[in-house]
């Protein structure tokens, strides 16, 4: 073994070879001579771990190793297995609340553009609020979740971005958003607070899962749209389409 490293315990081996069914973790791929990879190396965690470990044959372990195969396709490929792991776990919790709370940011907007009509129309604002509600009790699912299979960095940071977000559902409800006592600073600050709170977020994920930055986008890819913009963006693009309709001059 390079590095002195100890051999991979049997039953650990046999857990791995069992998750992946006695073929390559790679589902093209399927090969029945199988290796044991690390997903984050050896030389970093020092240590066998059921969650960082993946049974793959020797061409695609050998493509892993020179980066062929980059690190967060191969934790897909460990999540696509079934028991996926911590790691795994993580990713998903981490992409189902920035999706939550995209699709509550979009219904935050339409509340409020729906409360500044010019001849509202009430089933239509109950409709928007009942959405606002529904988006909101999926992005408090999604933060638990996350905070469950986070650490001590992950928890805090999901809920002040939760808890953002409630207030600036709460205000749209009770048609006290935008606060238009605020100065055009004051306004983009707050966003701007939310935005850094993502980052942060999103640091503390990668640093969770053993990625670099650069392994893990700020958005999942969408081949629709090649170039995602943070929920921050997102956010404060919904903040001025529906402010812009209670009254332009206030948003700059």
């Amino acid at each position: 073994m390079p590095d002195n490293r100890p051999a991979v315990p049997r039953q650990l081996a046999r857990d791995l070879l069992v998750e992946a069914g006695h073929r390559c973790a790679i589902p093209t791929c399927r090969a029945t001579t199988l290796e044991l990879a690390h997903i984050t190396p050896w030389a970093k965690t020092r240590a066998h771990d059921f969650d960082n470990m993946i049974a793959l044959c020797p061409n695609c372990h050998t493509r892993f190793d020179k980066g062929e195969i980059d690190r967060l396709s191969m934790l897909q490929y460990k999540a696509e297995l079934g028991s996926g792991g911590a790691t795994a776990r993580t990713i998903s919790a981490y992409r189902t609340l920035q999706a939550a709370l995209d699709r509550w940011s979009k219904s935050i907007a339409i509340l409020a553009r729906a409360h500044v009509a010019s001849a509202p129309d009430f089933d239509y604002i109950l409709q928007a609020r009942s959405a606002c509600e529904h988006e909101g009790g999926l992005a408090h699912a999604a933060a638990a979740d996350l905070k469950s299979v986070g650490d001590d960095i992950i928890e805090p940071l999901t809920d002040f971005i939760y808890d953002w977000f409630v207030h600036w559902a709460s205000s749209t409800v009770d048609m006290k958003w935008p606060d238009y006592s605020q100065s055009r600073e004051e306004r983009k600050g707050e966003f701007q607070t939310l935005h850094e709170a993502l980052l942060e977020l999103h640091l503390a994920v990668t640093e969770a899962l053993g990625l670099e930055f650069s392994e893990l986008p700020l958005r999942k890819e969408d081949s629709t749209s090649p170039q995602p913009r943070p929920l921050g963006t997102l956010a404060y693009q919904h903040h001025r389409d529906a402010a812009g309709r209670m009254g332009g001059s206030h948003i700059h």
